[in-house]
């Protein structure tokens, strides 16, 4: 139990530094059940966010990060991509997910999409900050190449 206590506290610290700079509205964790602990918080165009830390699998989830996704789109095979992307070494490194340290994968189930970001030792703080970082990369990515996408699931003014 202690390894889940210590994952879901550093997640909690970094997530808490985000709330507490106004970054995140309505931050709130919830108790550890089976080894996995539940943040929710309001981020990007006012959407609700949920952020799950697994400490047996030593994974960090963003959950129903974006709905109305089909498997076999375009737009699902240029997520993937870009997200293979942030892991080549000619990324910047403040916006690199190190292979060495954590793997990222998307993940489909009834047409939504979570993001899952693996750690390899489980330096959770690292892990945090950098799925994050990425889920903000992402919607900036979907923002500027899928508006319409946007602007139909988010209410995205498409200028």
């Amino acid at each position: 139990m202690e390894n889940v206590l210590s994952a879901a506290s550093h997640v909690g610290a970094v997530l808490q530094t985000y709330a507490e700079r106004g970054v995140f509205r309505d931050y709130r964790a919830s108790s550890s059940r089976n080894e996995v602990t539940h943040f929710d918080f309001g981020w990007l165009y006012g959407q609700p966010f949920s952020l799950s830390c697994d400490a047996k699998r030593r994974r960090l989830t963003m959950s129903d990060l974006l709905p109305a996704v089909q498997g076999d789109s375009m737009m699902y095979r240029e997520l993937k991509e870009f997200l293979k992307g942030r892991a080549d070494a000619e990324v910047p490194e403040h916006r690199r997910v190190d292979p060495r340290l954590a793997t990222v994968a998307p993940r489909i189930r009834d047409g939504v999409v979570s993001l899952d970001l693996t750690l390899v030792e489980g330096d959770y703080e690292y892990g945090t900050r950098k799925l994050i970082n990425l889920v903000h990369e992402l919607f900036l990515f979907l923002s500027e190449y899928w508006a319409d996408y946007m602007w139909e699931n988010f209410e995205l003014n498409m200028e």
